[in-house]
C-alpha cells in the first residue's frame, strides 16, 4: 500500500491558544482493577530524538570532537559539521573516512590519495599524500599518530609534523582498532588481525584461516580484544590477550554473528546476532566468562554498535530504519527513529550525545542521551501510561496505570462527554510535553482538550470541522518526526493521515490507502514492532489482527498478520508501554467486559495476554 501527497486539507482549523485551565472532577472510588503483572526494576527509557540535521548527500562515517561537541560526517559532497560553527567543509574529492583527534582539535579525511588534516580553529586545510586511495582511519590521542589504510598498506601519520610513514609488510584494512593501554593497534586486513606495536611495525598477525574474522572491538582498561569469525570456520566470539596477542578463549555460537562492541566499564559485549531472514538480535556477552547473558531481538538487522560507558547505554543503528537503545543495567530496550537507513554512530560520553549518520535520508540523528521520550498516556505526570474511559452517563475518567501493568484508584476528570461522537489519545498534540485528547462532536467539530499534565485539561480548543464524515479516527507518528498524527478513515474506505505539525495545527493531509471499509477496528498502537515508528493495527471482519507499520518515508511497509480471533473484542486501545517494560502494549476489552493486556515484546509475534479487569463493558469509549 502506497502513500502519496494529496492536496490542501480539506478541513478547517484554529490557532491553538491558551487561557485558563479546565475544572477537574472529584476522586471517586476505582473498580477494583489493580492487578500486577509483575515487576522490571529499572525499566527502559528511551533516548529523546534532539534533533535531525540535514547533511550532505549519501552521509557515511561519522567522528566525534567530544571537547568542543562537534560531529563531522563524510558525504559525498565533502565533510559536514554538526556543532560549532555548523561549516561544511569541501575536499577535493569523494571522502572515505573522517576521524577526530579531541586533544589536538584536528579532522582527519580520507579522500583520494591523501588524508586533508582540518584544523578545528581555523578551519584551514592541510593535504597529507599516502600514495594510493585512502580508506578507513583511526587516531591514537595517546601518541598523536593516525592510522590509514591504503590498498598498497597501512600509513602512520604523526600528528604533528604530518608526515605519513607506510608499514612494512602491511596490507589494506576494513577495521583499525587501538589499544590505549599498550599503544598496539589491531588491523582487520583480509580476514585476520594485524598486530600493530608502538614503534610501527607488524609483531604479529592472528587468524583462524584465510577470512575466518569478520570484526574486532578492544577493551583497554582489561587489555583485552574480542573478534567475530565468520560462519567458515564456525561462528564464535573469540578473545585475543593484548599481553601476548593470542587467542586465550572462545565461545561457539549456533547463528552467524556479526558486528560488536564492547563496554570497558562493565566489560559486557555486545554482538550482532544474525538471522537468516530479515529479523535481527544482539547478545550480550560477559567478558569474564565468555558466557552470554543476555539476547534481545531487533525488529530489523543490526548495522553498528556504539556504547556509552558513562551511563551504561547501547546503540544499535538496524537495517531500514530505527535505532535500538539497550539500558545495560537490566538489558531492556526500546528503539528511537532518526531517519532511513540509520549506518553509523558515533557517542561523545562527556555529554551523553549520540550522533546517527541516516544515509538515505541525507541527514545526521541527535539522541541526548540525558532526556527521556515522552509518555504517550501520561495524563498525570508521573511517567506511566494510564487509561481514560467515558461511562454511559458521560463522565470521563482517569486510570492511572502503575507502571507495572496495573491500576491506581481511578479520578473523575470530566463530565458531559457522551456529546463526543469519537475520543483519541494522540499523545502530546500541542508540544507542551503533556498528553492531550482529540475529540469530535455531534457536528462534526475536533476540538483539542490539552492535558495540564497533573490529571486535568486546559481550555479547549476547536482544531477542525467536517470530521463528520470520518468513520474512525485515531493517533500515529506517521513520520516518525516525534509530532502527533491522526489517521482518518473515510466513509468511501479511503484513509487519510493528518500530519500535526508539533503545536497543535495540522501540515497538509495525506491519501494512505484505500479499501479499508472491511476493517472492522483499527487503533493506534504505538512503536509495537521495535523499529522506533508508530505503527497502526486493524481487524478485519474475520477477527484477523494485522500490523501496520509505517515505513518513515508516508507509506507503509509490508502488513503482519499478529493475530486471530480478534472479533470477540470491542475495543481495542493502545496505551503505550503500560507495564513498563519498554514495549507497545494493547488493552483490549471483551463482550464481557473483561479487560484484557497483551504485552508487547518489540516484535510482530502476539504473547499470552494477562487479564488486568473486568466490569469495564459500562463504558462507551476507552483510549
Amino acid at each position: 500500500m502506497s502513500t502519496y501527497l494529496g492536496g490542501s486539507r480539506a478541513f478547517g482549523t484554529v490557532k491553538v491558544s491558551r487561557r485558563r485551565r479546565a475544572e477537574v472532577g472529584a476522586i471517586s472510588v476505582g473498580l477494583g482493577l489493580a492487578l500486577s503483572l509483575g515487576t522490571s526494576a529499572l525499566p527502559a527509557n528511551a533516548d529523546a530524538v534532539q534533533d535531525v540535521i540535514p547533511v550532505g548527500d549519501r552521509p557515511t562515517s561519522i567522528a566525534v570532537n567530544t571537547a568542543t561537541d562537534t560531529a563531522y560526517v563524510a558525504t559525498w559532497e565533502g565533510i559536514s559539521s554538526i556543532g560549532g560553527s555548523g561549516t561544511v567543509y569541501q575536499p577535493a574529492d569523494l571522502p572515505a573516512d573522517v576521524a577526530v583527534n579531541s586533544a589536538t582539535n584536528k579532522i582527519y579525511v580520507s579522500e583520494s590519495s591523501s588524508v586533508t588534516v582540518i584544523d578545528g580553529v581555523t578551519h584551514a586545510a592541510t593535504s597529507v599524500s599516502v600514495g594510493a586511495s585512502a580508506g578507513i582511519i583511526a587516531v591514537n590521542e595517546n601518541t598523536n599518530k593516525i592510522y590509514v589504510s591504503t590498498p598498497a598498506g597501512i600509513k602512520i601519520i604523526d600528528g604533528a609534523t604530518n608526515i605519513a610513514t607506510p608499514i612494512p609488510n602491511s596490507t589494506g584494512a576494513v577495521d583499525i582498532a587501538i589499544n590505549t593501554a599498550n599503544n598496539k593497534v589491531y588491523a582487520l586486513s583480509g580476514g585476520t588481525v594485524k598486530v600493530i606495536d608502538a614503534s610501527g611495525k607488524i609483531s604479529s598477525t592472528v587468524s583462524v584461516g584465510a577470512d575466518g574474522i569478520g570484526a574486532i572491538s578492544v577493551n583497554p582498561s582489561k587489555n583485552k580484544i574480542y573478534l567475530t569469525t565468520t560462519p567458515k570456520y564456525g561462528s564464535s566470539v573469540k578473545v585475543i590477550d593484548g599481553a601476548t596477542d593470542t587467542i586465550t578463549r572462545s565461545m561457539a555460537s549456533e547463528g552467524p554473528l556479526g558486528t560488536l562492541a564492547v563496554n570497558p566499564a562493565t566489560d559486557k559485549i555486545y554482538v550482532e546476532s544474525g538471522t537468516w531472514n530479515s529479523d535481527g538480535s544482539i547478545k550480550v556477552i560477559d567478558g569474564a566468562t565468555l558466557t552470554e547473558t543476555a539476547h534481545i531481538a531487533t525488529a530489523t538487522r543490526v548495522r553498528s554498535i556504539v556504547v556509552n560507558p558513562s551511563n551504561n547505554k547501547i546503540y544499535a543503528t538496524m537495517t531500514g530504519r530505527g535505532t535500538t537503545i539497550i539500558d545495560g543495567r537490566n538489558d531492556t530496550s526500546t528503539a528511537v527513529y532518526t531517519g532511513q537507513e540509520p549506518n553509523a554512530a558515533v557517542v561523545n560520553s562527556s555529554n551523553n550525545k549520540v550522533y546517527v549518520v541516516n544515509s538515505e535520508s541525507d541527514s545526521v540523528g541527535v539522541i541526548d542521551g540525558n532526556a527521556e521520550q515522552p509518555v504517550k498516556n501520561d495524563f498525570n505526570g508521573d511517567r506511566k501510561a494510564d487509561v481514560l474511559a467515558r461511562d454511559n452517563a458521560g463522565v470521563l475518567w482517569l486510570y492511572p496505570g502503575d507502571g507495572t501493568g496495573g491500576w491506581l484508584p481511578r479520578v473523575q476528570v470530566g463530565q458531559g462527554w457522551n456529546v463526543m461522537t469519537a475520543l483519541v489519545a494522540p499523545g502530546d498534540f500541542n508540544g507542551d510535553g503533556n498528553a492531550d485528547v482529540l475529540a469530535r462532536d455531534g457536528a462534526g467539530v475536533l476540538w483539542l482538550y490539552p492535558g495540564n499534565g497533573s490529571g486535568g485539561w486546559l481550555t479547549r480548543v476547536q482544531v477542525g470541522s467536517g470530521w463528520e464524515g470520518m468513520s474512525a479516527i485515531e493517533a500515529i507518528d506517521f513520520h516518525g518526526d516525534g509530532f502527533a498524527d491522526v489517521v482518518a478513515r473515510a466513509r468511501d474506505g479511503a484513509l487519510w493521515v493528518y500530519r500535526g505539525d508539533g503545536k497543535g495545527g495540522w501540515l497538509s493531509r495525506m491519501w494512505a490507502g484505500s479499501g479499508w471499509t472491511g476493517m472492522s477496528e483499527i487503533t493506534g498502537v504505538g512503536d509495537f514492532n521495535g523499529d522506533g515508528v508508530s505503527d497502526l493495527v486493524a481487524r478485519d471482519g474475520a477477527g484477523t489482527l494485522f500490523l501496520y507499520p509505517p515505513n518513515g518515508y508516508g507509506s507503509w511497509l509490508s502488513k503482519q498478520t499478529i493475530g486471530q480471533g480478534w472479533n470477540v473484542m470491542n475495543s481495542l486501545v493502545g496505551p503505550g508501554d503500560f507495564n513498563g517494560d519498554g514495549k507497545a502494549d494493547i488493552l483490549a476489552r471483551n463482550a464481557a467486559g473483561e479487560l484484557w493486556l497483551y504485552a508487547g515484546t518489540g516484535g510482530a509475534s502476539w504473547p499470552t495476554a494477562s487479564k488486568v479487569g473486568s466490569g469495564w463493558n459500562g463504558m462507551t469509549a476507552i483510549l
